[in-house]
């Protein structure tokens, strides 16, 4: 069964991104997330273990962002991932080959202005959201092309912007994005 195996990240300054992880409650930085130095923080590709199939991103027509890398080790997994796209039933028949089916709609997330579509993947949840108003989502768009924008893992941070509802586990969350405008967000879910 497929699942979400890595995110590698951009940031100007690894302090941020640790100082965020340890009030979110993180003891040790998680072994599926790599940092890299970067002019700007973004999410530059996300990983995947035992997948069906690894189509060609120009093959398929759609943004390689959108298409995991083939990375087979046995890390602990995130809780979620979540992908920016300009059409979520493009992206998902996209994704079909690689990742299998079973989308589902999970409705509009505030936070980031779209409307997501879930598909469970192992311990790992993948988000497909598309905007529905000038939010997060679009700016991300706007600013990067569709790809990955947040990851979800556990914690409970005591700042951030907290939500009743979110995509991946359907239920509370708080959002910490790690910088201004079009950082990722790091979705903090209450530990399983």
């Amino acid at each position: 069964m497929p699942e979400i195996s890595h995110v590698r990240i951009a940031v100007p300054e690894q302090g941020i991104l640790n100082r965020i992880l340890r009030e979110g409650g993180a003891q040790l930085f998680p072994q599926w997330l790599y940092a890299e130095p970067g002019s700007e923080p973004r999410i530059l590709w996300w990983g995947i273990r035992g997948a069906l199939a690894a189509p060609d991103a120009e093959e398929a027509g759609v943004s390689p962002g959108l298409f995991p890398r083939q990375v087979d080790d046995w890390t602990e997994a995130p809780r979620g991932l979540i992908l920016a796209t300009v059409d979520a039933q493009r992206a998902a028949q996209s994704l079909t080959l690689t990742l299998g089916e079973g989308w589902q709609a999970t409705g509009r997330d505030e936070l980031l202005g779209a409307d997501c579509w879930k598909l469970t993947l192992g311990r790992s949840v993948l988000v497909l959201a598309e905007p529905l108003t000038e939010g997060y989502v679009a700016a991300c768009l706007a600013r990067f092309g569709e790809g990955p924008i947040a990851v979800a893992l556990d914690g409970a941070p005591a700042t951030g912007r907290p939500a009743l509802r979110n995509a991946i586990s359907d239920g509370p969350a708080t959002y910490v994005r790690i910088g201004p405008r079009t950082a990722p967000t790091f979705i903090f879910l209450p530990p399983r």
